[in-house]
């Protein structure tokens, strides 16, 4: 990567050097042909482009401690963060992480995205709810009153 930053960099001094010179050509004759300034000024661009892409491969590439194991990739082609339970681009459940929670009917691992237990098929949900028994009075709507008989 290095070797092909350097070939682009010494290739893009050329062809900026070739656009001045074809700048003063064209203002020398009193030809101006600025379509193909454009042209030219895109393979320029076209080089810087690919040297910052280089740039970024190289600077990722040793931030990865040697020895350490490749980033995992999400379904969506995102890099997963190390211990991070969901893809940061789209949403998705990280596969191969550990558990989040136990069920707390069977005590068995809860994956991320899981509504209901993998082992027993309990709900999830059903434990952050009041059963039907308890506190049914609280949840009834009461018609306010305003201290008169209808």
């Amino acid at each position: 990567m290095r070797r092909e930053r350097r070939w682009l960099a010494g290739r893009r001094e050329r062809e900026i050097r070739d656009v001045g010179g074809l700048t003063v050509e064209m203002v020398r004759r009193d030809r101006f042909r600025p379509e193909l300034l454009v042209e030219r000024a895109g393979d320029v661009l076209a080089i810087e482009e690919r040297m910052l892409e280089l740039d970024g491969l190289m600077i990722a590439a040793s931030a990865v401690p040697r020895g350490t194991r490749a980033v995992q990739l999400c379904v969506c082609g995102a890099p997963l963060l190390p211990g991070g339970h969901f893809c940061s681009h789209c949403g998705r459940p990280a596969t191969g992480t550990k558990a989040l929670s136990t069920c707390s009917h069977c005590g068995g691992p809860l994956p991320a995205d899981t509504n209901f237990c993998p082992a027993c098929g309990h709900s999830v949900a059903a434990d952050e709810f009041p059963s039907q028994a308890e506190d049914l009075d609280q949840t009834l709507i009461r018609r306010w009153s305003t201290g008169e008989e209808d």
